[in-house]
């Protein structure tokens, strides 16, 4: 069965007069630069079009670095990194209570992901 997690990414323009432009670029991006990435994932990624966000999002997944579409995914962050104007969170929860991922790259950051835990009581 293998190790799993729980991985979201959140890719976003910085706030201020380009964002709609650089937003635009981002689209345009998933479809040329990464498309390979793009239709791998297809069903993870959602465009969040009022918040201006596209977003990644996958339960229950083996996300081992040594797999191919994984340095592929990371390798793309890092790219996204690189660029002016774009930024991105990265939040990567394993099975392991302590084993929690968490990166982010970008001049205007805003810190929408977070990690949660609670305890429950159902008698």
């Amino acid at each position: 069965m293998g190790y799993r997690s729980d991985v979201t990414v959140l890719i976003y323009p910085d706030n201020g007069e380009q964002n709609a432009e650089r937003y635009d670029m981002l689209k345009v991006l998933m479809n040329t630069t990464f498309k390979k990435i793009y239709e791998e994932f297809d069903e993870a990624f959602e465009w969040l079009d009022n918040h201006r966000v596209l977003k990644f999002a996958v339960e229950s997944v083996k996300w081992y670095d040594s797999y191919p579409d994984v340095r592929d995914f990371q390798s793309m962050l890092e790219d996204i990194s690189d660029m002016e104007g774009l930024n991105y969170e990265f939040m990567r929860v394993g099975e392991d209570y302590d084993d929690i991922e968490q990166n982010q790259r970008g001049d205007d950051l805003q810190y929408h992901i977070s990690v949660s835990r609670s305890i429950e009581v159902d008698l």
